[in-house]
C-alpha cells in the first residue's frame, strides 16, 4: 500500500475507508496468485478520485477484481483517530483535495498476468491467510 500512496502523494490520513479496502483487496488478490503488486498493474483496475477531502479509487471500466465491495462504512468518521507522525517513519505530505487528471492506462487483454487474476468476494480473513498470502508479519513465513 506505501507504493500506491507514496505514488499519488497523499497522507495515509487522507485515504477513505473505501480506498483502503481497495487497495488492501488489490494487493490480496495479487498475492494470493503469485502476482507482485505493482502500481503499473492497480493503476489499470483503478483511477484516484477525490471527495470530501479524502482520496479514493474509483473503478476503471475493465474486468471487477472485487466482487460486492462494502456500500458504506457507518460511523467510520467517529472512529478515525490520527497517528503520530513518529509512528510511521516516512515523510507525508497532505494533498489538497480538487480536480484530479484522468490517467490513462492501457488494458492489457494480452498479458498473462492481466488474464491470471480472479474477481474475489471482500471477505474478512483470519490471520493465517494473511500470513500465507505475504501480508502479515503475526507469524514468521519461510
Amino acid at each position: 500500500m506505501a507504493v500506491i500512496r507514496h505514488y499519488y502523494a497523499f497522507h495515509i490520513s487522507q485515504l477513505s475507508p473505501m480506498g483502503m479496502v481497495r487497495v488492501r483487496h488489490f494487493e490480496f488478490v495479487c498475492k494470493s496468485q503469485g502476482l507482485e503488486p505493482t502500481i503499473e498493474k492497480f493503476k489499470v483496475f483503478y483511477q484516484l478520485n477525490s471527495n470530501l477531502g479524502f482520496f479514493s479509487y474509483a473503478l476503471r471500466n475493465v474486468k471487477k477484481i472485487l466482487i460486492k465491495p462494502p456500500k458504506s462504512f457507518h460511523d467510520w468518521k467517529m472512529k478515525f483517530f490520527f497517528i503520530r507522525e513518529e509512528v510511521i517513519p516516512i515523510a507525508m505530505e497532505f494533498r489538497q483535495s480538487g480536480p484530479i487528471p484522468k490517467e490513462d492506462a492501457k488494458i492489457p487483454h494480452k498479458e498473462g498476468w492481466y488474464n491470471k487474476i480472479k474477481a474475489t468476494p471482500n471477505r474478512v480473513f483470519g490471520g493465517q491467510v494473511l500470513v500465507v498470502a505475504g501480508m502479515s508479519n503475526k507469524w514468521p513465513y519461510p
